[in-house]
């Protein structure tokens, strides 16, 4: 075949199928990265007919004529990539890359570019975008984009574990029709409504008929993007893995979108300040290790959908264009454990069992009283305490007094009605430890309840000075002063417990050791009170 050059795509290098590594989903501040398959939530806007059972398999590979893929080929003569000029663009795109569609801007009013740009650039004016400071294993890196999260009331969104707080877009929390973010907001229900028209006009038969997933969007994920002239603060990285032209880098790099809800459509609006700019494109890539790359180009106002479980079977990335660009990333985020009503109701849960705590405490563990039942409190209590403050408390302070500065109108009160909770539930703790004291001499309390209470407060003592190391890292020391992370909840010397649960746990094993030698004691002698004989393991004389 002869070496396709020009725009047509680059040269392709040898790539061999690599076994996928897993690690273990961290215990607290995980999120993101990953493609997890989630219960499919139908919607009012458009419902699947039928569910999914099971995964379908991705679309078949494509190759390209005249090579057959055995290590004979010349491989050095076929292009790594694709774009619209190329002549198998089109095939290819249809074969391996269903799901994949662009939208021409005329799919949308007039009125409405017109008001979402306007938006936009208000918000940047605002200061509303910020980047984000990820973690991936040791490495703390900010984004090359800087972004902001809209949504549903109470809606977060959770990666590279960071979680991201939705501005509200509702009506309540935004009643002057005129706010950037109802603005979003409509512009949300337009994608709605055309990602339904696709859907509709489009299928897959490799899901089924009426398999569709939903298009009900409930956060858009909004990014504001600089040329490469412009990225001094946090230079952009050359697109390495297929070579899409000279000089070419990624404002976003290779992914899929993560904590979505399965079977789910993604809708983005593309953007620049100069309508006639198409130097942004968005590139794509199958997971065969066989089917060519595609680059494709975006005018401004453009929009594409990636449909159904497309996010599932390939990557994307987004080559840096020449101008400023905002791009708003409408997506279908799970729900199950990412909004405040979940962990608001999870604290309810916890603050109820606090009575039973601080009376076992009060009046000391008796013959009378539930022991089972403490140690199972008492877990409920400290996993909502380790989930209240490591995945929402610090999570949103990590962020700088700016990001809470920012969300005065509606997450600032909901932190602190959750600071609140979390109070109350570090005085559980000091409740429970009393409790375990106070069993300790007389061995009345069953050894699990210490196991579970140490365990716990193991875990937390881990994950701050995880925290603190995070919070320490280098990559805020270039950010501004209201960027960097702020120490909160704070701990003085009115405060229940310590920050430091060191010698906590010292004491809390001795006093597992006396109540595992009282228990001992006890049941030894009574043995032999029941039975009028030696007790176990002793010896007549």
């Amino acid at each position: 075949m002869a070496t396709a050059t020009g725009s047509s795509g680059g040269k392709l290098e040898k790539r061999k199928k690599k076994k996928k590594k897993t690690t273990a989903v961290e215990r607290a501040g995980s999120g993101g990265g990953g493609n997890a398959k989630k219960p499919t939530t139908t919607t009012a806007s458009h419902r699947p007919t039928k569910p999914l059972l099971r995964a379908a398999p991705p679309p078949p590979s494509y190759r390209l004529r005249g090579t057959s893929g055995s290590d004979d080929d010349d491989d050095d003569a076929a292009p790594s990539f694709l774009t619209p000029s190329h002549a198998e663009y089109e095939r290819c795109m249809k074969t391996s890359y269903l799901g994949f569609h662009v939208d021409d801007p005329s799919a949308l009013p007039e009125k409405t570019h017109r008001e979402i740009a306007r938006a936009f650039e208000r918000m940047a004016s605002d200061g509303i975008f910020h980047r984000d400071v990820l973690a991936a294993g040791k490495s703390v890196s900010p984004t090359f984009v800087s972004r902001t999260l809209l949504g549903e009331r109470g809606m977060t969104y959770h990666y590279q574990r960071l979680r991201i707080f939705a501005h509200p877009w509702d009506e309540e929390t935004q009643p002057d029709a005129s706010h950037p973010f109802r603005a979003v907001k409509r512009l949300n229900d337009a994608l709605v409504s055309r990602s339904t028209a696709v859907l509709r006009a489009s299928s897959d038969p490799r899901l089924g008929d009426g398999v569709d997933g939903s298009c009900d969007f409930n956060v858009t994920l909004i990014n504001l993007m600089e040329p490469a002239s412009r990225c001094a603060e946090v230079p952009l990285k050359d697109e390495a893995l297929f070579g899409m032209g000279k000089a070419r880098s990624t404002s976003v790099s290779w992914h899929s979108d993560s904590s979505l809800q399965d079977v789910s459509t993604v809708a983005v609006y593309h953007q620049t300040d100069d309508d006639d700019d198409d130097s942004w494109a968005v590139a794509l890539k199958t997971l065969d290790g066989v089917t060519p790359a595609m680059r494709t180009p975006l005018r401004s106002r453009e929009m594409y959908y990636m449909l159904r479980d497309f996010n599932a079977h390939h990557h994307h990335a987004v080559i840096t264009g020449e101008s400023r660009r905002f791009s708003s990333t409408h997506r279908v985020a799970v729900v199950a454990k990412d909004t405040f009503e979940h962990i608001k109701t999870r604290c309810e849960r916890a603050l109820r069992l606090l009575p039973g705590i601080k009376k076992i405490a009060q009046v000391g563990p008796g013959p009378g009283d539930d022991l089972a039942a403490f140690a199972r409190s008492a877990q409920m209590m400290g996993e909502t305490h380790r989930e209240c403050e490591f995945q929402w408390i610090r999570m949103f302070w990590l962020q700088g007094s700016r990001h809470a500065a920012s969300h005065s109108a509606y997450w600032r009160q909901r932190i602190a009605e959750l600071t609140q909770a979390w109070d109350a539930m570090e005085l559980g703790y000091r409740w429970a430890l009393d409790a375990l004291r106070a069993g300790a001499s007389t061995g009345a309390m069953p050894l699990r309840a210490y196991d579970v209470v140490s365990y716990l407060l193991e875990e937390t003592r881990e994950l701050r000075a995880e925290h603190a190391r995070r919070s320490r890292a280098g990559a805020y020391e270039a950010m501004p002063a209201d960027c960097r992370p702020v120490d909160e909840p704070k701990f003085d010397e009115k405060s229940p417990l310590p920050f430091d649960l060191g010698p906590v746990l010292a004491t809390l094993a001795g006093w597992r050791r006396d109540a595992e030698r009282a228990q001992t004691t006890t049941t030894e002698g009574g043995s032999k009170t029941k039975k009028g004989k030696p007790g176990k393991g002793s010896k007549r004389r």
